[in-house]
């Protein structure tokens, strides 16, 4: 069945009704009728079932039943990554949000290899619209939030809000020294972070400003992952696990 991400203003009490690209999208690609079902997502983690009643300009929707999404993960993970080319960004915003990640950001590091002349040139609105795309395919409760681009001092100030924060450095792999496996008994429920390099790693003024900030050094293994993989590695072990440690305290 469909499913489309609308703003709360469109659903009042047993109506709502969809304009824009996703009225396009209804009427035009899927080539829905009256008496069609879909399910439309308010991003509080509801998701109404809803009936088409008529499609002209707009599709107006009877609302059958309302029920809370359970496809979040027990905790609020948050990918951070090195600033990397926007293809990358887009292919790693792509699939995180599939594996269910809480929140992206990137962040401004001295080995980045792209060099931004403006904030303008990080096209947010192209990943928005990868995000609700990937979260109505995989059919999450919420859309990642996106939390843009920070440099690395903004980055650290940032770090605070969370209770859990790693950072992946390969020669804790090599050492097999520490995991993000040690901690999977304390981080249910909690927010956590996790920080990616860029192409060209973290610097070691970089490792020592994040550990004096309260960041976990930790490895991904023995190979050295891509930055685009990496994010990829940590989400997959994260859901695994996280899907099947209980209920949700919301």
């Amino acid at each position: 069945m469909q499913r489309y991400f609308v703003e709360k203003e469109c659903i009042k009490d047993n109506y709502a009704e969809i304009t824009g690209k996703d009225y396009h999208h209804i009427k035009d690609v899927m080539r829905m009728k009256p008496n069609d079902k879909i399910i439309l997502l308010d991003n509080s983690g509801n998701e109404y079932l809803c009936e088409i009643i008529n499609i002209n300009q707009k599709v107006s929707l009877n609302i059958l039943n309302c029920k809370i999404n359970q496809n979040e993960l027990l905790s609020n993970v948050t990918i951070a990554q090195g600033l990397v080319h926007k293809n990358k960004i887009e292919e790693v915003v792509r699939r995180i949000v599939e594996l269910g990640a809480h929140s992206y950001v990137n962040v401004i590091m001295e080995r980045s290899n792209i060099k931004l002349k403006n904030k303008d040139d990080y096209k947010l609105t192209r990943l928005e619209t990868i995000v609700k795309e990937a979260s109505e395919q995989s059919e999450r409760g919420k859309l990642l939030d996106l939390k843009g681009m920070l440099t690395f001092k903004d980055f650290l100030s940032f770090s605070n809000n969370y209770d859990y924060k790693f950072v992946c450095y390969e020669e804790e792999g090599r050492n097999n020294s520490n995991s993000i496996y040690n901690f999977m008994n304390d981080i249910l429920n909690k927010n956590i972070l996790v920080l990616v390099g860029p192409e060209g790693g973290i610097s070691k003024s970089e490792i020592e400003q994040l550990t004096n900030n309260g960041f976990v050094l930790i490895g991904l293994g023995k190979r050295i992952l891509r930055t685009e993989t990496a994010p990829l590695m940590i989400m997959s072990i994260l859901s695994s696990l996280l899907d099947f440690k209980g209920e949700r305290n919301d």
